[in-house]
């Protein structure tokens, strides 16, 4: 008999943690699309479609940027005792850094491929907004590999913290000196507030956090780390058609030049 009026118990508890995930994920994807809906409505003029779908690529991957310090364990950790749902926190923080470094590569290639002058903003001689946003990208790829082979690099837990919440604070800061030097896509008062919705909103959240814990609880026990594929591929399609929803409006007019991408103005 116990054991039957535990069933209704955990079927319960089960739906509850279902729930909670659900609301997680819906309110990252709506926080990865908000800033692209704002460009496309309240941006400036379009270039091309394939140059401001590669853009699109851009902005989600600076909201993946911004939202690694929020979903990360150690904020979450101490307030709910559940190590499932730590679990599930840093797998998540973890395939989501994988998607941004991915949407920033594809928004790197893509530019060169649409315009190989972009090359020249690789170079030291570029702007200190452009080299800003490629620093941003190697500390990118230098927080993930040494998160991947921190005990082959034999690096203590501590220091390695210390270095990751640095190099990720210096990753959001730089990557904030490239959107709004490129002056363009992020020119308009609309773009402004979406460019500090993107990164400020879980730098808030987490200075919130942090200074006014929320209550502890106990989360339900059915909260797999394996469901955090399923939202990975979720966040993926998301920033996606986010991209292509904001890249769709810019068909370049008929009388259009054959390469409508002039770097000095829109990168």
């Amino acid at each position: 008999m116990q054991q039957d009026d535990e069933r209704p118990r955990f079927a319960h508890a089960s739906r509850r943690a279902r729930g909670k995930r659900l609301a997680l994920v819906v309110a990252v994807t709506c926080y990865l699309l908000a800033p692209l809906a704002v460009l496309g409505l309240r941006g400036p003029a379009p270039i091309d479609p394939w140059w401001d779908y590669c853009m699109g690529l851009g902005v989600a991957a600076t909201g993946a940027l911004a939202l690694m310090p929020w979903l990360s364990a150690r904020w979450w950790a101490p307030q709910y005792r559940s190590t499932e749902l730590s679990r599930f926190i840093q797998t998540l923080h973890r395939r989501l850094s994988y998607l941004m470094l991915a949407l920033l590569l594809a928004h790197v290639v893509g530019l060169v491929l649409l315009e190989p002058r972009v090359l020249d903003y690789l170079l030291p001689t570029a702007p200190g907004y452009m080299l800003a946003g490629f620093v941003a990208l190697l500390l990118v790829c230098t927080l993930i590999l040494t998160a991947r082979y921190r005990a082959r690099l034999a690096w203590a837990n501590p220091g390695w913290r210390r270095w990751h919440a640095a190099m990720s604070a210096a990753s959001i800061g730089l990557t904030g000196w490239h959107l709004w030097g490129a002056a363009y896509y992020f020119a308009t008062p609309g773009a402004l507030v979406a460019g500090g919705w993107l990164l400020g909103v879980p730098l808030a959240c987490s200075l919130a956090w942090h200074r006014w814990p929320p209550a502890r609880g106990v989360t339900p026990r059915p909260f797999a780390a394996s469901g955090t594929r399923g939202v990975l591929v979720l966040l993926a399609c998301a920033s996606l058609a986010g991209a292509a929803w904001f890249a769709w409006p810019s068909a370049a007019p008929a009388d259009a030049p054959a390469r409508p991408w002039p770097c000095s103005r829109c990168l």
